[in-house]
């Protein structure tokens, strides 16, 4: 095997002088082509399969199993290994450039501002023939839209850089991003050099390029924040649904009053003020109003546009917890808050969210501002129920909780609500079964327990009644 190129070995398990389990182990740190490995056992214990397979073995076969078929079918796998293995080694010296491209960049985006750390990285550049300087270095990162181009972006950045004599370099650290380190000749500034490569990339890759500018800076020890400014420019551009070039220092917060505002100053004071006094839908009629405007302040960064929504969305949040919340109001909320940490990668994403979020507010406020037409003990009432519906509710609990006569409250929660208490409680329980059944996969069973009734026949019959459906019917047809 060390004079000839061997595809396959076939080796028994017993043999004098070596035997086979040996024998491959010792074949892995031979410098040699790794061939496709079958062993041979007349012993059917599976200690021999472990062992065969931690040695290296591809098959593990006994002897009185061997067929015509069977080894036609190994020497078949054997073929497709062998071919993923030179096409491995076909391509182990272009990825091997790609982790080196990788490794330099790392290097460069953690150098530190001491003496040592900074000869550390030209020692690296210089290694490798990249005559990168320090005084004024740009950074850039780079996606595409639709599917991934490879190592195709660094191709065109590299030669693009070659032929107009800039130094630098472009390497691949995450999934669908590149960055690109380089220092701007006296020709061309940064947003011409960017404004060619884009054009290049757009031209070469026949896809949309999004590509983000950090500022100037002076040092590599500068790199790690000029990453984070390059792709919030980048995002920048997602966001917006603008392909293109943006620069970091183009972005800004500030209104163009010359007063110092930021944006949206004034109609967030409304908004929040709106809220404040239970003037919802003025409130999301300006949010909606700010949202729509947003498509032309393209100079917003995505963080601050988020932000805005956040607020609005918190001060609703913080209105609706001076209420008595139902347990499903109280889930909506917090599923709400919970999504304060999402990324919303284009405008049109996070205006979606904020419809959606500020109609489900907007149902529980209109819910608990409705409550003011009622008495007192109505209030009470309707407050305890939503509260407890999945408990057992009787009219004498209620009466006794609000210190009146059962019969009276009984004519008076009809004349004030238009329902009997009953119907009302049946009502509470069968809406939130509803609501169970669109968002959960339990059982019409547990279903049944968790909105207060007794049992699924009654649930059943309740809901059929209501709905003209049975509760197995509704689910189908969500």
């Amino acid at each position: 095997m060390r004079e000839h190129e061997v595809d396959v070995v076939f080796t028994d398990i017993r043999m004098a002088v070596m035997d086979g389990l040996e024998f491959l182990d010792r074949l892995k740190n031979e410098r040699i082509a790794q061939p496709y490995k079958v062993i041979l056992s007349a012993y059917d214990e599976f200690h021999y399969a472990r062992q065969a397979i931690k040695a290296g073995a591809h098959e593990f076969i006994l002897k009185p199993e061997i067929t015509k078929e069977g080894m036609k079918n190994i020497l078949e796998e054997a073929k497709r290994f062998l071919e993923k293995s030179r096409t491995t080694d076909s391509t182990a010296e272009c990825s091997s450039e790609a982790e080196r491209r990788r490794n330099i960049m790392e290097k460069l985006l953690e150098t530190g501002d001491t003496e040592q750390q900074k000869e550390e990285v030209v020692c690296v550049l210089e290694d490798c023939g990249i005559a990168l300087k320090e005084e004024g270095i740009v950074l850039l990162s780079i996606s595409l839209s639709g599917e991934e181009k490879g190592d195709a972006v660094v191709e065109v950045a590299e030669l693009f850089m070659q032929e107009n004599h800039i130094s630098g370099i472009c390497a691949s650290l995450e999934e669908g991003e590149y960055l690109l380190v380089c220092h701007p000749n006296l020709h061309m500034d940064r947003e011409a050099f960017s404004g060619k490569l884009e054009a290049l990339l757009r031209l070469n890759l026949g896809t949309e390029v999004y590509l983000g500018i950090s500022v100037r800076q002076n040092g590599f020890h500068h790199l790690g924040d000029m990453l984070r400014q390059a792709r919030m420019a980048r995002e920048n551009r997602i966001f917006f649904g603008l392909p293109g070039i943006w620069r970091y220092d183009g972005m800004t917060v500030n209104s163009a009053t010359g007063h110092g505002d930021l944006y949206y100053s004034e109609e967030m004071r409304e908004i929040l003020s709106a809220v404040a006094k239970n003037d919802f839908e003025t409130a999301e009629d300006k949010m909606k109003d700010i949202l729509e405007d947003m498509e032309e302040r393209i100079m917003l960064p995505p963080a601050y546009v988020k932000a805005l929504c956040i607020e609005i969305l918190s001060s609703c949040i913080q209105k609706a917890r001076t209420y008595a919340l139902t347990a499903a109001e109280e889930e909506e909320v917090r599923r709400t808050e919970m999504m304060f940490s999402e990324r919303f990668r284009t405008l049109e994403d996070l205006r979606n969210w904020m419809y959606a979020r500020m109609t489900e507010l907007r149902r529980i406020f209109e819910a608990k501002s409705s409550l003011n037409q009622y008495s007192g003990p109505v209030r009470n009432i309707i407050g305890y129920v939503k509260q407890n519906y999945t408990q057992k509710i009787s009219l004498e609990e209620v009466s006794s909780l609000v210190h009146l006569n059962k019969s009276y409250v009984s004519v008076r929660f009809k004349k004030e609500t238009g329902e009997k208490f009953s119907d009302f409680l049946l009502r509470i329980r069968l809406e939130e079964s509803c609501r169970l059944l669109e968002s959960t996969r339990k059982s019409i069973q547990e279903i049944a327990g968790m909105a207060g009734f007794p049992d699924a026949a009654y649930f059943s019959r309740a809901f059929k009644e209501r709905y003209g459906k049975s509760p197995m019917e509704y689910r189908k047809g969500i």
